[in-house]
């Protein structure tokens, strides 16, 4: 099966091609010029593994949450390509690919993702392993750091993201404290490969139309009835 990743949600084009046994990847900063370089890259990635367009079968994108244009960009890609190559896509998100991260490179099993977003609110999500994979632990979320949710105390939790710049709030609301912070970075393709297959296994493709990113912003709660 040949896949391809993409994710647009950073100031960084991550992008990967899965043929076989191989993996290979193109992770460049591109602040926002992620459309000018975005398609050439893919190209030029496909010529690296010696593969067309029309050799893929399934693509993985990260769905945010992130940079709006950007992944505005990445998600109008992932539709055009896959809806003319009649394949399906597969989206991840990208605080779990942070934690995938985490546990691939250091095998930390249970991570607190926590992103910048305005002031000191944070995009939120907490994650464990289960069969190699980052799982979610509740709902993403974004709001006020000191307003996420409780954590299980009992587990030994590792902090990742930019977000964690407002640790002694995040700690406090979470009810744990962290064993250390992993900083600021960036979803890898490797990652984002590895969650999307393991998606696609479990069913959770959907057609090309249906990609869309996900902001959190358009969470909210509800109104109290009068």
């Amino acid at each position: 099966m040949n896949i391809l990743a993409v994710d647009t949600s950073t100031k960084v084009c991550v992008l990967g091609i899965s043929a076989g046994q191989k993996i290979h990847t193109n992770e460049e900063i591109v602040d926002r010029s992620h459309s000018k370089v975005i398609l050439p890259s893919v190209v030029a990635l496909l010529a690296e593994a010696g593969l067309g367009s029309q050799d893929l079968d399934l693509i993985v994108y990260g769905q945010g949450p992130g940079s709006f244009t950007g992944l505005r960009i990445g998600v109008g890609i992932v539709q055009g390509l896959a809806f003319g190559l009649e394949i399906p896509v597969v989206a991840v998100s990208g605080m779990a690919c942070l934690a995938q991260g985490a546990y691939r490179l250091d095998r930390h099993e249970h991570c607190l993702v926590a992103l910048t977003a305005r002031a000191e609110e944070v995009y939120f999500g907490s994650y464990s392993v289960a069969d190699e994979s980052m799982v979610k632990n509740g709902l993403e979320s974004v709001g006020q750091a000191r307003e996420i949710s409780r954590q299980d105390a009992n587990k030994e939790w590792v902090g990742v993201g930019s977000g964690w710049n407002l640790r002694e709030q995040l700690e406090a609301a979470a009810g744990v404290s962290v064993t250390h912070i992993v900083p600021e970075s960036y979803p890898s393709a490797v990652d984002l490969l590895h969650l999307g297959v393991a998606r696609y296994q479990q069913g959770l493709s959907t057609s090309a139309l249906e990609a869309k990113p996900e902001y959190l912003r358009e969470i909210v709660a509800s109104l109290p009835e009068s």
